[in-house]
């Protein structure tokens, strides 16, 4: 039996993302009373000569460990199916071999102070997806990798494929028009064809989840990461795909409209060659489309601040011009701030993208990519002088 405590409230927001009301009841409690008998076991323990664990607080551990274990059991073939943080685990484990029904428990010399875990969940769901195959149905145990307003990304290895995907899988609380629009993201890449636009592959309506290629890094990760050790010629290598990709995705009559460092992916391959790949088409712009409303506000991270003003139903290329200036500018200097100035044609090019005045901007992306190639041999040359 899970008793009261004072201190519940004070993990309940910490299971907030569970969407099982009494499932995340009984997370907060045990999560709860865990951390109050195992803060009373450091109290009573000398790391190195040990102590002595009182009577009631052994039994009630005691306890607290067997429904922890047989919940985890009842639930290991559910959607509820769940892990608890390493570190518990391990001091579960340990302490079962020493707690004692009566007259308490010794705590053994070798036995270490435990750190109580206050700011993240102690206890983890385990998502899984279903994948078919012509008689069987796999499931797979999912670990979340990101994700942002609209849903949650994971990965997951196919041992039929020996390789990894990952999957999208929509939030829980999503409206109809917010569901539409995911689908609609999946439907769309699914027509994209191009090595620089992340590939997907089969959609579950009834879970509102789709698999997809996994991609190792986001631009930014692999940036900042990288940064001291890319070469120019990796950098504009990684900008020429950038255009390659956007001119393609410009030419089936789409719009991305949600550009960032973290929507742009790399693909590392072991040959040592690094892909882009465009993913995350929530906010993509259709012709037909009437999910975009008058007054929709405005969303994507690199936008242009003037949308403000003419309305996110109106964007238009020279709008993804100017978040995709911000992003050549961070391949080339490393930096969110600032705008990367070795030479005065290069400061000129950032400028003409960033451009307050839509008119003054590169009205598309052969524009954009045209002025970029004529500062190839100057950004080479740039690298050339400095080491010398």
């Amino acid at each position: 039996m899970i008793t009261p405590s004072d201190n519940t409230s004070l993990y309940e927001d910490l299971y907030d993302g569970i969407f099982n009301e009494n499932l995340k009841y009984v997370f907060t409690r045990l999560h709860t009373e865990l951390n109050d008998l195992l803060q009373y076991m450091n109290a009573r323990n000398t790391p190195g000569v040990g102590g002595h664990y009182n009577a009631v607080p052994s039994r009630k551990l005691s306890e607290l460990i067997d429904i922890y274990r047989q919940l985890r059991a009842q639930l290991s073939n559910s959607s509820y199916r769940f892990i608890i943080d390493p570190h518990y685990e391990d001091i579960l484990e340990r302490c079962r071999r020493f707690l004692r029904e009566s007259n308490g428990s010794p705590i053994p010399e070798d036995f270490p102070r435990i750190d109580i875990i206050e700011y993240t969940p102690a206890f983890i769901l385990q998502d899984v997806t279903d994948v078919k195959r012509s008689q069987t149905v796999d499931s797979f145990t999912l670990k979340s990798i990101g994700g942002g307003s609209y849903a949650t990304v994971y990965k997951f290895k196919d041992k039929h494929y020996n390789r990894h995907f990952a999957l999208k899988k929509a939030k829980k609380d999503l409206t109809d028009k917010e569901l539409q629009r995911f689908k609609n993201e999946y439907l769309e890449l699914r027509k994209l064809n191009s090595p620089y636009i992340v590939e997907v592959n089969n959609y579950n309506e009834e879970k509102s989840e789709y698999t997809m290629e996994f991609v190792d890094s986001t631009l930014e990760k692999y940036i900042l990461k990288n940064n001291t050790k890319l070469s120019m010629a990796q950098r504009i290598a990684l900008i020429s795909q950038l255009f390659k990709a956007f001119s393609y995705i410009h030419g089936t009559g789409i719009l991305h409209r949600d550009i960032s460092y973290q929507n742009i992916l790399v693909k590392i391959y072991d040959d040592g060659s690094n892909i882009i790949k465009v993913s995350d088409f929530g906010l993509v712009k259709l012709r037909e489309s009437s999910l975009t409303s008058n007054g929709s506000s405005i969303k994507g991270t690199l936008n242009d601040p003037a949308l403000n003003i003419v309305g996110f139903n109106n964007y238009e290329t020279r709008h993804e011009v100017y978040a995709l200036a911000q992003v050549v500018n961070f391949i080339l200097s490393g930096r969110k701030l600032g705008i990367y100035d070795k030479t005065e044609s290069i400061k000129k090019f950032i400028i003409k993208g960033l451009s307050p005045d839509i008119e003054v901007r590169f009205s598309n992306m052969k524009e954009m990519s045209q002025a970029f190639q004529k500062l190839k041999s100057e950004l080479l040359s740039i690298e050339e002088e400095s080491k010398d």
